[in-house]
């Protein structure tokens, strides 16, 4: 007897539609809901933020950049003679400017180190002058200002032994150096002749090793060695490991271990040109370039929305940046933490000179109170910083920083007496970042606005799709079979039949008893 026939509720082609649909339904579903969660226009936007040769950072970083604006002000000096002949006891100042420049930077000795997870260069900066954006030409400019190499030589001076202080009055005599100068502001920004420097740089060009002084000319001193070493960690992305070979500051003390704080380690600390991407406002972030000689303190003041789309937080200076604090502990072995004020001269040649922000801004009133013309606003003199909170970049940023001669009791200086014990403004420097450019908006314009609609109306279609097919495939399984050929027929009779004759065999068995 031949055995019955398997019978089966589905045809070869309807179980391959039935595959089909339920892989692509599937395939589908899931790739909406992953397109929801993982955003992929955010995720294509740090492929190219990613520092690998190709890569849009990567052509930024290895090519010569437009970088920040650098506006100076001049704190002109409006009655000289009176101050210094004591007939005015209040020095009395005016700001002239802005005198404006934008850096052109190019980094050398660019490296990669994949292994270590960092990279190496060296940054140059040079400057444009930007007429359309100053008063004038610095060079047809004259200012009168308090003469920063004889008034920080003479405080230097001070603290020596007599002999030493009679020396520089001979030398004062001998070079007819005047506590007040007036030049171009050409030459106090970039090098006017001071004797007592020439001489210094004779004598002893260990310590001053330039003849002439300029503000911008000692702050972009390409000659210094200086290199940094950036994190390539996700999570630390760009942080400063590194600066000539040293995870500290070696002018604070950090190569004495004993000594190793937060306050000279380059721990949470940024250039200041991209960050890690999906920062949260418990984020530590601070800020490090050469010429601050050491780290500013920036704290999270809260959210704003850009015209072109993105999402930034929004950083202030903080105000612990320029007060003695545990943060700023180590900054106080050279002239002293004096609140308002940070000690510059271990980056200055050792000479002593302070930075504060613009005006003295958030400084006690009483670091002023000898001068006029000081009028501290947070809006013109306070530092703001908007960072993207998706991909870490530094779309917007405005910071201030004054250089100022923190005259000591140097009442043995007949030429710089007048100036004994106040603390001398004389020129600040507003920093700047351009305007992002126009091919960067469109990237966040389509992050932001364009993507999240894009990726929400793909992701609904990749969805719809997937349901209809699943649907389809569903319907497969539970469809009402349609009307039987006869062939069917024929088909179930052979395998139904044997069936229906046991059943009524049975039953006749049952009935005869």
């Amino acid at each position: 007897m031949k055995p019955a026939q398997k019978c089966n509720s589905l045809s070869k082609a309807k179980r391959k539609k039935l595959v089909t649909r339920s892989t692509l339904g599937i395939a589908l579903t899931s790739l909406a809901v992953t397109a929801l969660l993982v955003d992929p226009v955010v995720l294509i936007a740090k492929l190219q933020l990613k520092v690998a040769p190709g890569s849009e950072m990567y052509k930024m970083l290895t090519s010569e950049i437009a970088g920040a604006y650098v506006s100076a002000y001049l704190f002109n000096i409006s009655n000289a003679e009176e101050f210094l002949s004591g007939a005015d006891s209040r020095l009395k100042v005016h700001e002239v400017g802005p005198f404006t420049y934008q850096e052109k930077r190019y980094n050398t000795h660019f490296e990669v180190d994949s292994e270590a997870r960092v990279l190496r260069y060296r940054p140059f900066v040079n400057t444009t002058f930007l007429p359309e954006m100053s008063v004038a030409d610095p060079a047809d400019v004259n200012v009168t200002v308090g003469n920063t190499a004889l008034l920080a030589i003479a405080t230097a001076i001070s603290s020596h032994p007599f002999w030493s202080q009679l020396g520089l009055n001979l030398l004062t005599r001998r070079f007819g150096s005047r506590a007040v100068v007036t030049l171009s502001a050409q030459d106090l920004l970039w090098g006017y002749h001071e004797p007592l420097l020439a001489f210094g740089h004779t004598l002893m060009p260990g310590w001053i090793n330039f003849e002439r002084l300029g503000l911008l000319d000692r702050l972009y001193d390409n000659t210094r060695e200086y290199q940094l070493e950036l994190s390539l960690e996700d999570q630390t992305k760009f942080q400063v490991r590194r600066v000539n070979g040293r995870a500290g500051l070696t002018a604070w003390s950090y190569n004495d271990a004993n000594k190793r704080s937060r306050c000279n380690t380059f721990e949470d600390t940024y250039e200041g040109f991209s960050y890690p991407a999906g920062l949260t406002p418990e984020r530590p972030i601070r800020l490090y370039r050469n010429v601050f000689c050491r780290m500013l303190e920036v704290d999270f003041s809260g959210t704003s929305t850009l015209d072109y789309g993105p999402e930034v937080y929004v950083y202030k200076l903080s105000n612990r940046t320029f007060t003695r604090n545990p943060d700023t502990e180590c900054l106080c072995s050279g002239l002293g933490c004096k609140d308002g004020l940070s000690d510059l001269s271990p980056c200055f040649y050792n000479l002593p000179v302070m930075m504060s922000n613009a005006h003295f801004y958030g400084a006690p009133a009483a670091v002023y109170d000898r001068i006029d013309g000081i009028a501290p606003d947070e809006r013109k003199h306070g530092g703001v910083f908007a960072i993207d909170q998706k991909l870490g970049s530094a779309l917007q940023t405005s910071m201030t920083f004054q250089l100022n001669v923190p005259v000591g009791d140097v009442a043995y200086n007949k030429e710089a007496r007048a100036f004994a014990n106040i603390t001398v403004p004389i020129a600040y420097f507003v920093v700047t970042q351009p305007e992002v450019p126009e091919n960067v908006k469109t990237i966040f314009w389509l992050v932001y606005v364009v993507g999240p609609y894009a990726v929400g109306a793909l992701a609904a279609a990749l969805g719809a799709v997937g349901l209809a097919l699943l649907a389809a495939a569903a319907r497969l399984l539970c469809a009402t079979p349609p009307p039987l050929s006869k062939q069917a027929i024929a088909h179930a009779l052979h395998c139904e039949l044997p069936l229906i004759k046991h059943a009524h065999k049975q039953t006749s068995l049952s009935d005869h008893v």
